[in-house]
């Protein structure tokens, strides 16, 4: 499968900006599963770019700028091919829950999965609140479990524009459950790492010929690390495995990991920032 892939971001500013700095985290990666065949990029101010790869090895597209200047623009468009096939998981019969108990008990998997097993401001949350048909039981296969959570997380949280903020956290949306895509992942990422459950935030696009929930800006979802499987993606806001329908981007702990602009401007003030995606399957 193949897709075109558009990205704008509008920034307007109410000063003069004397000296700017912009990073884009937009690009989809380039992995086992997808491919970047052809890209380009513009802006408004005439920055020469630059690459930067973060702490979690993906590349951003960066500009510096001098001003004078109240308004930025920036165009990205790439066309990435994806691979259809081996994202659905189907359970091997042969590998029994005892032996995924021992790997997931072991101080081995703990370690290697610290960074995602730890909790961070988003994704905390009070483990009391949280009913049984949410929790890992000792039971179940881990596949079987993170299949039930999101649709648990799904049905709970209703989908609503413009009730949440990017700072708005895991116990806020259990509190008063409505938001968007990064509170449905915030939330399903804090049940799973206060229960020693690796799991890591996932930004990128979805295909907008399905219709899919979320799929006018950039969508975020969840990977699980499952023993014998490894990352396995779900997506609590449409109900779904993370099929060759999502474009990957990056990953990290939570949304700050993954924000598609990190900025400074000289001198700071009030700004207004506009973005929009689309996606064409070709």
């Amino acid at each position: 499968m193949n897709f075109h892939i558009g990205y704008e971001a509008q920034n307007e500013y109410d000063h003069d900006v004397h000296e700017a700095f912009f990073e884009f985290l937009v690009r989809p990666c380039d992995n086992e599963n997808q491919q970047v065949t052809w890209e380009k990029s513009s802006n408004s101010n005439d920055g020469d770019p630059f690459r930067s790869k973060n702490v979690f090895g993906y590349e951003s597209i960066c500009f510096r700028i001098a001003g004078p200047f109240n308004e930025f623009a920036f165009k990205y468009d790439c066309k990435v091919q994806k691979d259809s096939e081996g994202y659905i998981p189907i359970r091997n019969e042969q590998f029994s829950l005892v032996d995924e108990q021992q790997i997931l008990n072991s101080e081995a998997f703990l370690v290697d999965h610290y960074l995602y097993i730890k909790q961070t401001r988003l994704t905390e949350y009070a483990q009391q609140w949280i009913p049984e048909n949410m929790l890992y039981q000792q039971h179940m296969y881990l596949l079987d479990y993170v299949k039930q959570l999101n649709q648990a997380i799904y049905q709970y949280i209703k989908y609503t524009p413009n009730s949440t903020t990017v700072r708005t956290t895991a116990g806020e949306v259990w509190s008063k459950p409505c938001g968007v895509c990064q509170d449905y992942s915030h939330l399903m990422l804090g049940i799973l790492r206060s229960q020693h459950i690796p799991a890591r935030y996932v930004s990128g696009y979805l295909n907008q010929g399905k219709k899919f929930v979320g799929s006018a800006q950039m969508h975020a979802w969840v990977e699980v690390s499952i023993p014998k499987y490894g990352w396995i993606g779900l997506d609590p806001t449409n109900n779904l495995w993370a099929d060759y329908h999502y474009i990957k981007v990056a990953d990290g702990q939570d949304y700050e990991d993954c924000s598609p602009l990190r900025g400074h401007i000289k001198p700071s003030g009030i700004n207004c920032t506009d973005h929009s995606v689309q996606v064409v399957e070709q």
